[in-house]
């Protein structure tokens, strides 16, 4: 029998600390969620959170950031 699946908040982290986007993510589990999250911190930091539970979070790459 398959899982039920997740639903996640991707938050999107402006480079003074603030949140300024979100992207709902439904995935099979916490490593398929951290797997489309890291792919979304292309050029600003991402928190992944399920529920009141922080996951994972992402820098954006440092050759992007503030050039």
């Amino acid at each position: 029998m398959m899982g039920s699946l997740k639903h996640y908040r991707a938050f999107q982290i402006d480079p003074d600390g603030h949140v300024f986007g979100c992207i709902n993510l439904v995935c099979d589990d916490d490593e398929q969620a951290k797997r489309k999250a890291a792919a979304l911190a292309l050029v600003h930091r991402i928190e992944l959170w399920r529920l009141d539970r922080r996951i994972a979070k992402f820098d954006a790459p440092r050759d992007i950031v503030r050039q």
